[in-house]
Parts: C-alpha cells; sequence; structure tokens
C-alpha cells in the first residue's frame, strides 16, 4: 500500500481567524497580508474579528496606507465583533496581543491548543522540530503541524511581559502604523513559511 502524505491534494479548507480589538487595524492586516503572502493552491478561509468590533468600519487610515505601501489592497473590508461560532470554525486563530488570546479562550475555551498571539505563533514555529510541511498542504497536514506548534508551548522559555504582544497603533500617525504593519508582515511571513504555505521567500525571525 502506498504511503499517504498528508502534504498533498488539497481538497479542503483550513480556516485561519485573526483578532484584535476592533478589528480596523491590527487584524484586518494581518488577514490580507497572510491571504497575499499564501500559495493560491491550497484551499483557506483567511478571516479577522475585533472583541469590541466596531462593526461596518473600513481598515483605519494610516494602516491601510501602510498596506498600500507594501502593495496589499486594504479596500473591502468591514469590520466585524467576534463571536463563538467564529472561534469553533477556526482551525487557527491568531491574536494581536495577550489580552485577545484571553478573551478567545474565555469565549470559548476548546480553542486553547488552536490559539496564540501572532508573535508567540511565530516563535512556537520557528521552534517547532515536529511536522515540517514538505509539498502542498492539507487541510489535516495543516491540523497536524498547529497541534505540534502547541505542544512547543511546554518546551521553549518563558515569554517576557509584552514579548507576544503587537501594540494598537489606532489614533497613532502614519510612522507608527508603518512600524506595526511591518511587525506583523514579519510575522505573518513567519508563520505562513512555518506551515508550508508560503509562495517566496525565507524570512529571518526577530524578537
Amino acid at each position: 500500500m502506498a504511503a499517504f502524505s498528508l502534504w498533498e491534494h488539497p481538497d479542503m479548507s483550513f480556516a485561519v481567524l485573526f483578532v484584535c480589538t476592533g478589528n480596523i487595524c491590527r487584524s484586518p492586516a494581518a488577514e490580507r497580508l497572510f491571504r497575499a503572502r499564501s500559495m493560491p493552491e491550497v484551499l483557506l478561509e483567511v478571516t479577522s474579528a475585533g472583541t469590541s468590533g466596531l462593526t461596518g468600519h473600513p481598515i483605519d487610515g494610516p494602516t491601510a496606507r501602510a498596506l498600500l505601501e507594501l502593495g496589499i489592497d486594504p479596500d473591502g473590508h468591514r469590520a466585524r465583533r467576534m463571536d463563538r461560532d467564529m472561534l469553533r470554525s477556526s482551525d487557527l486563530v491568531l491574536t494581536a496581543d495577550i489580552e485577545h488570546r484571553s478573551e478567545v479562550l474565555h469565549t470559548e475555551p476548546s480553542m486553547l491548543a488552536k490559539t496564540f498571539t501572532l508573535r508567540e505563533f511565530a516563535r512556537l514555529a520557528w521552534e517547532a522540530p515536529e511536522a515540517k510541511p514538505v509539498g502542498v498542504p492539507t487541510d489535516e497536514g495543516l491540523r497536524v503541524r498547529v497541534a505540534a506548534i502547541a505542544r512547543q508551548r511546554g518546551l521553549t522559555r518563558r515569554a517576557r511581559p509584552g514579548e507576544y504582544d503587537i501594540a494598537d497603533p489606532y489614533g497613532k500617525p502614519l510612522e507608527v502604523a508603518r512600524a506595526i504593519v511591518a511587525q506583523i508582515s514579519l510575522r505573518v511571513d513567519i508563520a505562513v513559511r512555518e506551515l508550508g504555505l508560503s509562495r517566496t521567500g525565507d524570512p529571518q525571525i526577530g524578537g
């Protein structure tokens, strides 16, 4: 019998949800970047929401400008509020900071092994040796990889205060939005690559 690979035949979808506060800066930026950097051969459902979502609002102006400067179209976004159904239907939830992660788990405790801050996920994925992706991943292969990354939590050093957070650029000038979007872009690139979804490139992790 031929060996079955978890990284063949991408015929189902894998759902990624990004979460921040208002769903107008950090989480939609991560959503747009993740979708743009992922290989089109894989069926992905990439969305975002806010713990206090400003329902119906577009991406905030400075963040939209920073995304445009990276070649990412910010148009068409409409903010929404996170709910339990969104969480339960997600295979991976990536939050802007620790408080958002706590709110996700308060809303749906069963998501513990699938919920990380974006910076936390990037570092754990970088360090996790198990189930490294080879070829085009399936939805099941991606779930195996997320489970391996979750197991890395007990093996890595304890994070310093704020180390896994991405600051909120809302109300700040364009220069701050550019810096925050750059942080998000780096971690998204690492996450995409470590999940085996990267189109091109080999980013190097920062702090």
